[in-house]
């Protein structure tokens, strides 16, 4: 269903020889998503139109809001996604971002998404460690790469890609986003959904992976990530800490394997 992800739009083609056509190419879409959390404006995150119920429970969950069994309740109208949880908002606010004053002080907690943002602060008084001893087999790893590129991509080389395989090599979740991160937040909510056991599936992303992205990941327990991006030395320390196994250029033919390689059986 690309065609749900895009949109067409007029544009002038200009060649180097001073020819010039009026054509029509697809774009990607984008949507602000409301998120409320225990009836309280969260955030705003800008996302493709799609999975946003998947989109608000991964989002809360790999920036460590709330954890996969504290979540009751998601309901989508639209464009704003509600989600409960057996928290108290006040609860979760104080934990998460510090006092916030009397009960509903504060409108709208956290801050609005954009895409292609670098990263974000992280919150340092939580350790984070993956506590799985997974280890996948290389060439489950490898066979990733045939997962790695969406139709919606190829129309528009504007989204990127998230996607979760177990131990098998069998493909659990493939999701499409216009930001990385989003796309990562999806995947792990349709996990969430679906009851899946995410320390038994490593993630496959299109995104290149600062310390921001890994720790997302690392925060929904999942033990592997793997991105034909290069990392950032930040993410490569911040899988080191988290027990995470972290491989950068994943092609057919090589992968680079730059911590906890323990966890991939060659």
């Amino acid at each position: 269903m690309p065609e749900k992800y895009t949109t067409p739009y007029p544009a002038k083609r200009i060649y180097s020889d001073g020819r010039s056509e009026d054509i029509k190419v697809l774009l990607a879409k984008e949507c602000p998503v409301k998120l409320f959390l225990n009836g309280k404006l969260f955030t705003t995150l800008f996302a493709s139109p799609l999975e946003l119920k998947e989109l608000a429970v991964g989002h809360l969950i790999t920036e460590g809001i709330v954890s996969f069994r504290e979540i009751e309740n998601i309901e989508v109208e639209g464009s704003t996604v509600h989600v409960w949880t057996r928290k108290e908002s006040q609860e979760i606010y104080a934990e998460t971002f510090g006092e916030v004053g009397e009960a509903g002080e504060a409108e709208e907690v956290g801050e609005v998404e954009e895409v292609g943002k670098a990263g974000k602060k992280e919150k340092a008084s939580r350790d984070i460690f993956v506590d799985s001893d997974s280890i996948f087999e290389s060439q489950v790893v490898f066979a990733g790469t045939e997962y790695l590129e969406s139709d919606t991509y190829k129309l528009t080389r504007g989204t990127h890609l998230a996607a979760l395989i177990d131990r098998s090599g069998k493909l659990a979740v493939q999701i499409v986003d216009v930001g990385r991160h989003n796309a990562v937040d999806k995947a792990v909510g349709a996990a969430f959904l679906k009851g899946l056991d995410l320390s038994q599936h490593y993630m496959l992303s299109t995104g290149r992976q600062p310390a921001y992205m890994v720790i997302k990941a690392a925060r929904a327990g999942i033990p592997l990530i793997a991105t034909k991006s290069m990392p950032f030395d930040s993410g490569v320390e911040a899988a080191k800490k988290a027990n995470v196994c972290l491989i950068g250029q994943l092609r057919k033919e090589s992968m680079l394997i730059f911590a906890s390689e323990w966890r991939v059986k060659f």
